[in-house]
């Protein structure tokens, strides 16, 4: 029977009393060390709510790590077809940022064309150097049949470069697997942050709507760790956790039995990726 990997679950305290203590603060959270704090009201509740912001960024090992989990899980669920890999001419270009930056918008370019003769095409790029640091894009493709010598024919006529793979998917095959895999040992591309970038229909809408929205007024931004923040302001006060980045600030004397049953959809910093 195959199997196929999910994302690993991390168990996580879901309240926390705040003391004086940083290093417990820390580990609350749990997140990334330039994550920044929104502090609101919530009406719904009736209390304040602390929002973690994470850097979001590739080169923060934390945020890259759950942008790859959550990247994967989401692709997993649109079922690509096909794998497709572009590659660059180095001949044609000054250096690899030169070839990048000629290259890149070429994909979707190429992605009309194959539509406006084909079809649907939904894909997910993700871009990748060689060792020699030259760049090159995969492509996870959901589409109708494509012949090779069409796409070939296309992306040479568009960047020159004459090697193009195409290849249909199996059933074996694994795009949260094959999307960590890549995504896990992407180099530090000192040209781009945006190492991923993916059609609009190509992953499906949820259809999820919980019923608990915050409603939340009075934003106040820090740009400290909300670890910080809380060691500043909230000390005595217990924290719920509504969400993977959203929590309940239960004072001591405030009446919390609607903060205590609830929970809050949660906050995706990486949708732009």
């Amino acid at each position: 029977m195959n199997h196929t990997p999910q994302p690993p679950k991390t168990q996580v305290p879901q309240e926390y009393l705040v003391t004086a203590t940083p290093s417990l603060a820390y580990r609350y959270f749990g997140t990334c060390e330039h994550a920044q704090t929104l502090l609101a009201y919530s009406v719904t509740l009736q209390t304040e709510v602390l929002f973690v912001l994470p850097c979001g960024t590739w080169s923060c090992r934390f945020c890259a790590q759950n942008k790859i989990k959550q990247i994967a899980a989401k692709v997993q669920l649109a079922c690509p077809n096909r794998l497709m890999t572009l590659t660059v001419d180095p001949s044609l270009h000054l250096s690899p940022k030169d070839a990048w930056q000629n290259t890149r918008k070429q994909v979707p370019v190429l992605i009309r064309r194959l539509r406006k003769k084909f079809g649907e095409v939904e894909y997910l790029r993700v871009t990748e150097v060689t060792k020699r640091g030259w760049p090159h894009y995969h492509l996870l493709i959901r589409s109708g049949y494509l012949p090779h010598a069409v796409v070939k024919a296309y992306w040479q006529e568009q960047t020159g470069a004459r090697i193009v793979d195409l290849r249909q998917v199996t059933k074996t095959f694994s795009a949260y697997t094959y999307l960590v895999k890549y995504l896990s040992k992407l180099h530090d591309l000192e040209w781009t942050e945006r190492h991923v970038s993916m059609s609009r229909g190509f992953t499906p809408k949820s259809k999820y709507q919980h019923p608990n929205d915050l409603q939340t007024a009075e934003p106040d931004f820090h740009r400290q760790h909300p670890a910080q923040v809380i060691l500043e302001y909230c000390q005595g006060c217990k924290l719920k956790r509504l969400s993977n980045n959203a929590h309940a600030i239960l004072h001591p004397d405030t009446d919390y039995q609607s903060a205590e049953n609830s929970s809050a959809e949660p906050v995706d910093p990486f949708l732009d990726s």
